[in-house]
């Protein structure tokens, strides 16, 4: 997320800020023009007073573009789920943000399947499990709330384990019915990632039954990559998403850059050259994880990019500029 600027007085802003601390202003964030406008230029969603959310409406009185995908939303009887639901709300606009900055549709190529989400509670009595089903997102709830999500990832054998991964997670499932399934890269999907015709849902039980953490950390970015090719693309993309939103963020920083990295960083969402995304993305990882040490944290980004992994890195990239190429 690169840096956003009050519009009333310039002072720099965070994504999810609602109100600038220096003059005040109200602040809308208008997604059709990926940029903050006061409040005397656009108009509040619906959420802004019960969720905090900062994103302006299309109509007045009306939902913003972000609130009007949520389907199904919790029960918000408690102080509680209307907590974990904003944070859910507010991960949710940055994966719609990445995907505006990768110009990539919220519509499937059928003109039926679109981009949705249900964030349901697991309280009202019957289990909730995270998934995906043509373009409808399905989040548990409480994988907003930091202790639980945590027992999660240890239970999971994760490195990693966070909303906006989820949903960066569970969106690749839809595009690789977008940019792969019935194209022309699908034989090259197949010798990469594996033959996705496998019985998924056998694959996927045969993968829970797992006593051995042993897997190919060579040629999997993650235990979860190794239970089925479909799984593998969708953590890759998930990935790839973390790459560019964070060479995205550091593209505002004070950094020292080279030429070409510094042209990377005018817009790594639209870059075409994927080396150059890797070689500016090596550095700030490293630097991302050793400030986190220096504060008693665990590494931000806890993953090795093997060579095996880059090449499916790439494809993923190169999948998503063949699509806007297509366009």
């Amino acid at each position: 997320m690169r840096k956003h600027n009050c519009p009333n007085c310039n002072s720099a802003i965070f994504f999810e800020q609602e109100v600038c601390t220096h003059c005040t202003a109200t602040l809308l964030f208008v997604s059709a023009e990926l940029q903050f406008r006061s409040s005397y230029d656009a108009q509040p969603c619906a959420n802004r007073t019960l969720i905090g959310c900062n994103w302006a409406s299309e109509e007045n009185g009306g939902y913003c573009p972000s609130c009007t995908l949520s389907r199904t939303i919790p029960p918000l009887e408690t102080a509680r789920n209307v907590l974990l639901w904003r944070r859910v709300e507010e991960a949710k606009r940055r994966l719609l943000y990445d995907l505006a900055r990768l110009e990539l549709p919220l519509s499937g190529k059928n003109g039926r399947d679109r981009v949705a989400f249900d964030v349901l509670a697991d309280d009202v009595g019957q289990p909730v499990i995270t998934g995906h089903l043509n373009g409808l997102i399905t989040l548990n709830l409480s994988e907003a709330d930091d202790p639980t999500r945590e027992l999660r990832r240890t239970q999971f054998r994760e490195p990693y384990r966070t909303l906006l991964g989820h949903f960066r997670h569970e969106v690749g499932h839809f595009y690789w019915e977008q940019l792969v399934g019935g194209t022309g890269l699908l034989n090259g999907f197949r010798v990469i990632f594996g033959d996705e015709t496998a019985d998924y849902a056998a694959a996927i039980a045969n993968y829970h039954k797992r006593t051995q953490r042993d897997y190919d950390r060579h040629g999997f970015i993650s235990e979860y990559a190794t239970s089925h090719p479909w799984e593998d693309w969708a953590e890759t993309f998930a990935h790839f998403l973390h790459i560019v939103s964070t060479l995205d963020s550091a593209s505002s920083l004070p950094l020292s850059l080279d030429v070409r990295s510094r042209e990377t960083l005018q817009d790594p969402y639209l870059e075409d050259d994927f080396e150059s995304l890797l070689a500016s993305w090596t550095p700030v990882a490293y630097t991302m994880n050793e400030l986190n040490r220096s504060m008693g944290l665990s590494d931000a980004y806890p993953f090795d990019l093997s060579l095996a992994v880059r090449g499916k890195l790439h494809f993923v990239h190169m999948s998503i500029l063949t699509f806007r190429r297509d366009r």
